[in-house]
């Protein structure tokens, strides 16, 4: 690929940047000027050090991981929202298991510890009535998390805080229920999730290639919007599922998705005042001091051109 900068943009695990994913595979990001390839680190703390060092310059991350990484010193800034701007992690609870007062003492996989999933898991628990830290047990999975519904199928947990597809997986195979969205009202109903980030001296050195890689994600989701049908089938083969699973994840998915990397400012504040909270971050903070939003690209209009 001949006069194309060659970029890699940051995943926490394997379920996320999928429509990213997709431009990849179209060209978008090749008809910006950009190589673009992915690398998975497993786990929000994790990713945020390769952040931090630069050896991965721009990606995205969850916000309660990121947020609590530069608290902490770690040199790098939101500058955009992810397509997953509501917090799109799901419940899901093996079939058998009927109340929350039945998850006493079960086994609740995530990511890892310090990941989204950590932090969310507790606003839902402590909601209905359990204490994430006596009542349940809680199971990082790293490297493992892609095999979240096969290791709920095998018994070594009874519920997992996961996203898509791997819910709309797991209900077509008969093996679990979907109890309650993260975004729901009762818990997260207004807060920005995954944000698209870069290494500070990243954003000084190029800030040409920051601002043409948030314009690919922003081309990226708007393809997948208006194609979702192709959309769907590109997500059923990345994970092995069938259609009819990777339609309803889709579906229950897409009418959220922030298509134009618009980061809400409100929500990043509810984020970092959860991490206040739950003891992540030592004092109260404001969310404009993680941010540097000068890439976010304008209001989209539909784009077909360059497209493969």
């Amino acid at each position: 690929m001949a006069g194309l900068r060659k970029i890699e943009y940051g995943l926490p695990s394997g379920n996320d940047a999928l429509s990213v994913r997709l431009g990849i595979e179209k060209g978008i990001f090749e008809a910006e000027g950009l190589d673009l390839s992915t690398r998975i680190v497993f786990g929000g703390p994790e990713l945020a050090a390769d952040y931090d060092k630069g050896e991965i310059p721009i990606g995205g991350i969850g916000s309660p991981s990121g947020l609590n990484a530069m608290a902490a010193g770690k040199r790098f800034k939101v500058i955009g929202s992810g397509c997953r701007q509501r917090a799109h992690m799901f419940l899901g609870v093996r079939k058998g298991i009927n109340s929350y007062q039945e998850l006493r003492g079960k086994r609740l996989g995530l990511l890892s510890i310090g990941s989204c999933p950590s932090w969310i898991v507790r606003k839902i628990l402590i909601h209905n009535g359990l204490d994430p830290d006596q009542d349940v047990i809680l199971v990082p999975l790293g490297e493992e998390y892609p095999r979240i519904v096969e290791i709920l199928a095998e018994g070594r947990i009874d519920a997992f805080l996961a996203t898509e597809p791997n819910l709309s997986i797991g209900e077509d195979r008969g093996i679990l229920d979907i109890w309650a969205a993260a975004y729901e009202a009762p818990y997260l109903p207004h807060f920005q999730w995954i944000v698209r980030v870069a290494n500070s001296d990243f954003i000084e050195r190029e800030p040409a290639l920051v601002a043409a890689v948030l314009r690919g994600c922003q081309r990226s989701a708007h393809y997948a919007a208006e194609h979702m049908d192709e959309f769907a089938a590109f997500v059923a083969k990345l994970y092995g599922a069938g259609e009819q699973a990777a339609r309803r994840a889709v579906a229950r998915e897409l009418p959220l998705y922030q298509l134009d990397c618009q980061i809400d400012m409100p929500g990043l504040q509810a984020s970092v005042d959860m991490l206040h909270e739950f003891g992540g971050i030592d004092r109260p903070m404001q969310a404009e001091g993680f941010t540097d939003l000068r890439f976010q690209p304008d209001q989209h209009c539909s784009r077909r051109d360059n497209i493969r």
